[in-house]
């Protein structure tokens, strides 16, 4: 079969795959959207009050993102049996439902479910995965605890996932494991968070999912197949402006100027005996034990015009055990590798995200005014991010950039955002992991939220 007739035969398969997920959920926002109209005095669309006073409720909520993407592949990159050197793909990158019941005072209850990375390589019927299922009892301002299966999480602002990003996506570092010992950032876990004054805290103790796990190396820390311990994880930052919500476990990425907000935060995530590795003849176990500091600044410049700056700042200290390095790539659209002609980096668009050594994140962006100021609904948000990271394991630093580009046709809940990616490829030269090339990942996305 000639290459083209290959391409276009992927295509006639791929496009249905994905076309079946897309309708529906378009069909779903479309509905949504004329039962809001029917009815304009409606307080919440989407809540349904339990009581006069309305304190007690069932909310409902969710977003999708999907992508268009072009994608330099990594050396040695197999689609199924085939080498590639490149892919252009469509993608349902996230899928999310969400139901909040507050039933009596001071209990609330949260499910969500969705789907995540769904790319024309599933060939099968996608499952809608239950990813939260939790409750939250709230004492007061300054204590609320819970239990369950979510995603709370310490170590960073944005440990627990994505919401109202600058770009494209949160910095794949501040996910830490990752789809490692949890699943989509999720464990069953036990919390407690509140705000003292200025000072907003998070504390979680999580019982890990068991890891992936690989036999030990000489010389070099992997997640072993013991008995997995708890995973302290906390979270504190001071707030020296507006407050920001600590309602659920996501930070805003970007408020757009409608707050002004300067948070300064430390953080903390402790595992006892998560890895391992030989030391000549001898096993020896490591503990994960990751730190990281960070500031997020985000204020109006001109409220009228809809103008503001963002910036997010952040450090890490990553302590996996000799030798750790993890390549992540993110709803990867390679599926095998040439092992005569892979990088380190591995297959698709993975790169060393997170390791053994120490880190810098920053990003940063701005609102253009808006196209018609009387509507006050269009404008354009250019925004960059860089990684550098110095790994142990890599002779060469590992630096990665982002220049992105958002059309926020309805603030964050209707956008359109551009993003070109650069990442460095590794490979062996003599005896030290050097960079020896680089490629690019366009992405275009569309986000909406349906609250």
């Amino acid at each position: 079969m000639m290459a083209g007739q290959s391409f276009f035969l992927k295509i006639n398969i791929a496009l249905p795959r994905i076309l079946r997920y897309f309708f529906p959920a378009i069909i779903c926002c479309l509905f949504i959207n004329a039962v809001s109209a029917q009815d304009k005095k409606q307080n919440k669309p989407l809540i349904a009050y339990l009581n006069e006073d309305k304190t007690h409720f069932i909310k409902f909520s969710g977003y999708g993102q999907f992508w268009a993407r072009y994608t330099q592949l990594n050396p040695g990159s197999k689609v199924n049996e085939s080498l590639k050197k490149n892919v252009a793909d469509l993608s349902l990158r996230r899928l999310r439902m969400k139901m909040i019941i507050a039933p009596t005072d001071n209990l609330t209850l949260t499910f969500q479910g969705g789907t995540t990375n769904l790319t024309y390589l599933n060939d099968n019927e996608s499952a809608f995965d239950l990813l939260d299922a939790f409750g939250e009892y709230k004492f007061n301002d300054q204590l609320s605890v819970g239990a369950g299966r979510s995603n709370w999480k310490g170590l960073t602002r944005f440990a627990a996932g994505p919401t109202a990003t600058l770009l494209y996506d949160v910095p794949f570092l501040d996910l830490g494991n990752v789809n490692k010992t949890d699943l989509t950032l999720r464990n069953l876990n036990l919390f407690a968070k509140g705000q003292l004054g200025r000072l907003d805290y998070r504390v979680i103790l999580a019982k890990p999912y068991v890891p992936s796990t690989t036999k030990p190396v000489q010389g070099i820390s992997g997640f072993n197949n013991l008995t997995v311990k708890p995973n302290l994880s906390a979270y504190v930052k001071w707030e020296f402006f507006e407050k920001e919500s600590n309602a659920g476990p996501t930070s805003a990425g970007s408020y757009l100027g409608k707050k002004k907000v300067l948070a300064v935060g430390v953080g903390a995530e402790l595992q006892k005996d998560l890895l391992w590795h030989l030391a000549g003849t001898d096993t020896v176990l490591n503990d994960m034990k990751l730190y990281s500091a960070d500031v997020f600044y985000d204020t109006p410049i001109n409220l009228q015009k809809g103008t503001s700056f963002n910036v997010y700042a952040a450090v890490f200290h990553h302590d996996y055990g000799p030798g750790y390095v993890r390549n992540l790539g993110i709803n990867n659209t390679a599926n095998g590798l040439d092992a005569n002609m892979a990088s380190f980096n591995g297959s698709g668009n993975s790169y060393p995200v997170v390791g053994t050594g120490n880190s810098l994140l920053f990003q940063t962006g701005f609102t253009l005014p808006y196209f018609n100021q009387q509507k006050k609904k269009a404008r354009l948000m250019p925004a960059i991010a860089i990684q550098y990271s110095k790994f142990d394991r890599l002779a060469d630093p590992m630096f990665t950039y982002d220049l992105g580009l958002s059309l926020l046709l309805k603030d964050h809940a209707s956008k359109f955002v551009f993003n070109a990616q650069s990442r460095p490829i590794y490979t062996l030269q003599g005896s030290d992991l050097k960079v020896s090339d680089r490629k690019m990942m366009f992405v275009l996305m569309y986000h909406i939220n349906i609250d």
